[in-house]
């Protein structure tokens, strides 16, 4: 956790600083060591938002884009249950930030609980990931457009792709590089997508304003010679 709240103002993370919880009002340790970002954590092993995931470099990295105000940001369901959005616009759009790995039912449940809402998701937690979906844009379709080109790569060519499907919002997949793979269409076992500025993005979070869509015609009847994993 990135936040506490101390006296009635959002504070990070320091050597023998305090704070509590903004969800659960609980006190929370300062965890200021040298192989972790520094950050906040409840007494004990248990979040009080059971959704919650170790906060990364990467996380951070990606929260640090947007306006601390809007930066995990809590809410309960209908069984009264906490749980925190790592960002959440003033328009009510939630971004989740996914580094570890999600079970799809989990995925599908958190989707629901927040919607509006996209996934970022960290394409480097795995080694063989990048290069496995590499190899699924090199085996794929590619559809010139007049805003440039849309990837039509297959299902089970990519273990992250699989993964990640089944959500029914976009999923944006950040392999370290200034640019996204957007997920944005599903058609039976076909997928569609395209390379997106990071920058941009995020300026549409930002902003407010819509991601590029996609539109496509019937899939190929027939694929390209793939190798499954």
């Amino acid at each position: 956790m990135r936040f506490a709240i101390n006296d009635g103002q959002r504070i990070e993370a320091t050597p023998r600083a305090t704070g509590r919880c903004p969800g659960c009002n609980a006190e929370l340790i300062a965890k200021c060591g040298t192989k972790k970002v520094w950050h906040w954590a409840h007494k004990g092993l248990r979040h009080c938002d059971h959704w919650w995931e170790n906060e990364t470099q990467w996380h951070r990295d990606w929260k640090s884009h947007f306006p601390v105000d809007w930066q995990e940001i809590a809410a309960r369901d209908e069984h009264g249950e906490l749980h925190i959005a790592d960002v959440k616009t003033p328009k009510g759009l939630a971004v989740e930030f996914q580094h570890s790995y999600l079970r799809s039912d989990e995925a599908r449940k958190r989707t629901r609980f927040h919607q509006p809402m996209f996934w970022i998701v960290d394409g480097l937690r795995r080694k063989t990931d990048h290069s496995q979906f590499l190899r699924a844009l090199a085996d794929g379709f590619k559809h010139p457009t007049k805003d440039g080109l849309v990837h039509q790569l297959w299902i089970h060519d990519s273990r992250l792709l699989k993964e990640w499907v089944h959500v029914g919002v976009i999923v944006a997949f950040d392999f370290g590089e200034d640019t996204l793979w957007v997920l944005r269409r599903i058609k039976n076992d076909w997928i569609y997508g395209f390379m997106y500025p990071k920058s941009k993005l995020v300026g549409h979070i930002l902003e407010g304003t819509a991601i590029p869509d996609i539109l496509f015609g019937e899939p190929a009847r027939s694929r390209p010679c793939r190798a499954r994993f």
